[in-house]
């Protein structure tokens, strides 16, 4: 059986790195859990959140950023997620991780 895929799934060992996830939303908030499993240094940057990365930012130490994304919010992060709904933002942060 011949599947193409677009992206290539990878595993990498992201313990201490800094990930930083754009998006606050539903789909943000499980990312950011997984990245904490993982041991990430994990910043969210949106301009809002849900209450579950707000009680994170307070108990957990995540980075929490309520602000629209900018492009410098991709220094010295060692991963970039888009977890948006924003048709424009998501390729817009992919472009400025390439």
């Amino acid at each position: 059986m011949n599947i193409s895929m677009q992206y290539y799934p990878i595993f990498l060992n992201i313990k201490g790195r800094n990930c930083l996830v754009v998006g606050g939303g539903e789909v943000g908030t499980r990312k950011v859990h997984m990245l904490i499993e993982c041991g990430a240094s994990v910043t969210v940057v949106s301009i809002d959140a849900t209450e579950t990365l707000k009680r994170l930012f307070e108990n957990q130490g995540i980075t929490l950023l309520l602000r629209p994304y900018r492009s410098s919010d991709l220094d010295r992060q060692f991963l970039i997620i888009g977890a948006t709904n924003d048709e424009e933002l998501n390729p817009q942060s992919s472009r400025d991780a390439a």
